[in-house]
């Protein structure tokens, strides 16, 4: 084979590589969880919550209705955004005010700030907060928001990020009776967030481990560096859980590889003994 032909078989295949993945990371997965446990009522059997992270501006299809179209077919009674709705080094709020306009009108969202938004300058960031707000999101900073279900109680907890995780901060906020939600951008802290009493808690920031290897999971991700064990999926404690979401976007390592971008769907079932 003379060289020519080499580069031009090189050339080749390099394309078609990086046709597969501009597919891989511009297509929506849909992830649907289960979960059981004693403190899901009958009002609550079949609540169902879509969970999305990480979007870092990004757009699927024009104004996004891609993703807005894959999170209203669910049905969701609620929306749970865990932070990185913007890009730090490229903070342009356009894609999100976009995505929480429109998925305001299917459910109820509610959001914490993820380290990307934490780093804005302060602002951009109190802009950003107000016009979030503006459009309709509940926004979480170290408070909870209560609602029923028919006779059943839903609070929801959120913190804005921060490096740090103390069950001190979410234990004034609980309710003994009620089902607790918790949204936290940091997926880390999982054993800690059931620990402190948390029933369901939801959080992104790993990016699925960025590359996925067959049989063995993520790579690397934020804070856990390499072959995190919380990356993606639900994770259980007893009669508690954690689901982290892989994210939508990219941010410091622009591609993913084995790894699409994912929307999260889970549904409360009553657990029977």
């Amino acid at each position: 084979m003379n060289r020519k032909r080499a580069l031009c078989i090189f050339a080749a295949a390099a394309a078609i590589a990086a046709a597969g993945l501009n597919a891989e990371n511009n297509m929506l997965t849909l992830s649907e969880y289960v979960f059981e446990s004693p403190k899901v009522s009958d009002s609550l059997d079949g609540f169902k919550i879509v969970h999305l992270s990480d979007l870092h501006g990004k757009r699927f299809g024009r104004g996004n209705s891609r993703l807005v179209g894959l999170v209203n077919a669910q049905r969701p009674d609620i929306i749970l955004i865990t932070g990185d709705l913007v890009d730090g080094r490229h903070p342009d709020p356009q894609a999100a005010y976009e995505l929480v306009s429109q998925l305001t009108l299917i459910a109820d969202v509610y959001y914490v700030t993820g380290n990307h938004e934490e780093n804005l300058p302060t602002l951009t960031y109190n802009h950003l907060l107000s016009e979030l707000s503006a459009r309709g999101v509940h926004l979480l900073d170290g408070r909870a928001e209560r609602f029923e279900v028919g006779s059943s109680e839903v609070n929801i907890i959120g913190m804005f990020d921060k490096k740090d995780f103390y069950a001190s901060q979410v234990s004034e906020l609980l309710r003994p009776n009620g089902f607790n939600i918790l949204l936290n951008h940091r997926p880390q802290f999982a054993p800690d967030y059931a620990a402190a009493g948390i029933d369901l808690s939801f959080c992104g920031h790993a990016h699925g481990g960025q590359f996925r290897i067959p049989f063995v999971g993520g790579l690397i991700a934020p804070d856990q560096l390499f072959f995190p064990t919380y990356s993606e999926g639900i994770h259980r404690f007893g009669d508690r859980a954690t689901v982290i979401s892989r994210g939508l976007g990219n941010s410091l390592i622009p591609v993913r590889i084995n790894n699409p971008p994912e929307v999260v769907s889970v549904t409360l079932r009553k657990e029977f003994r």
